[in-house]
């Protein structure tokens, strides 16, 4: 854990892969599962760590998991379950499918705790809602958009008080720091 700060660390796997055609989470990594390969990269910095998923395959990574509260949402969902769940104030989310995100990143964000909402990465190319800490406070923001239709994460983001993190120097350090396994180009270009 870092500076005495409670965080709960969630990694996001609970979509459909239906552009990868098979699991994103169980694709091998530096000869791991990539979600066991995020585990070991948030769990020292977190108090617990939990899936956003419902994937009876995960059971075996000896993880808790945590189902959507709402279906058919999108990863605002996994959000808003996850922080349901917590006993944590912030709680570190990860999605499964960015595996060159490093403690540097995370520190970086965690470093920028405050009165903000949340603390989202942004670079030249954009923002990473799905790399980001969120307080458990913005729970009720998250459902009333869930309730109303509105899945979309950067709409979630105008609508808290939320602090962006530059990242472009990072990104020049580690160009694939964001980069998203998608489609299965994506996956065998790693």
């Amino acid at each position: 854990m870092a500076d005495n700060l409670s965080i709960s660390g969630f990694i996001l796997a609970g979509g459909k892969s239906s552009r990868m055609g098979t699991d994103k989470a169980l694709l091998m990594f530096q000869n791991n599962p990539l979600l066991l390969h995020m585990i070991s990269l948030i769990e020292p910095l977190c108090e617990k760590v939990a899936v956003s998923g419902q994937n009876s395959n995960y059971i075996s990574f000896g993880i808790e998991m945590v189902p959507d509260l709402y279906s058919d949402c999108g990863p605002i969902a996994g959000i808003f379950s996850a922080l349901k769940y917590s006993d944590s104030d912030w709680n570190l989310m990860v999605s499964v499918d960015v595996p060159f995100v490093n403690d540097e990143l995370f520190l970086s964000l965690i470093s920028n705790t405050g009165e903000s909402d949340c603390i989202i990465p942004e670079h030249n190319f954009g923002v990473e809602p799905l790399v980001g800490l969120y307080h458990r406070r913005t729970l009720p923001v998250i459902e009333k958009m869930i309730t109303s239709g509105d899945y979309r994460l950067t709409n979630l983001l105008s609508k808290l008080s939320t602090s962006y993190v530059d990242c472009n120097e990072l990104i020049k350090k580690h160009p694939r720091l964001f980069m998203n396994i998608n489609r299965m180009e994506d996956y065998q270009s790693i």
